[in-house]
């Protein structure tokens, strides 16, 4: 089983604002590291927020043993929260590949 966990936090930011922190990370009982051993450490994730003048890029490594991510607004943490759901989707795909390499797929439109 492969799951995706966010754990959200609310910190006092100055002048009375608000900050988000996210914690991401992926939980399995598969060992990831090794059976991505030998390939290259692939970006999952990278965007430009619409909603701050902020860039985000990260590799798969990091997003495997678990990241902390600081947003200032909902919209931000909304937009964040659904880039994470993409790179897990990114990340499950990579296993399925590497899993399944050197056999015959059949794909169907």
């Amino acid at each position: 089983m492969l799951k995706l966990i966010l754990r959200r936090n609310v910190k006092s930011g100055l002048i009375g604002g608000k900050k988000f922190e996210v914690h991401s990370r992926i939980e399995t009982d598969k060992d990831l590291v090794a059976l991505f051993k030998g390939y290259p450490d692939e970006l999952v994730l990278a965007y430009k927020s619409i909603w701050a003048d902020r860039s985000l890029s990260l590799k798969r490594s990091e997003f495997l043993r678990g990241t902390k991510f600081t947003v200032t607004s909902l919209n931000e943490l909304i937009e964040l929260e659904e880039r994470l759901q993409s790179a897990f989707d990114q990340v499950r795909r990579m296993i399925e590949i590497v899993e399944t390499l050197q056999t015959d797929i059949a794909l169907e439109l």
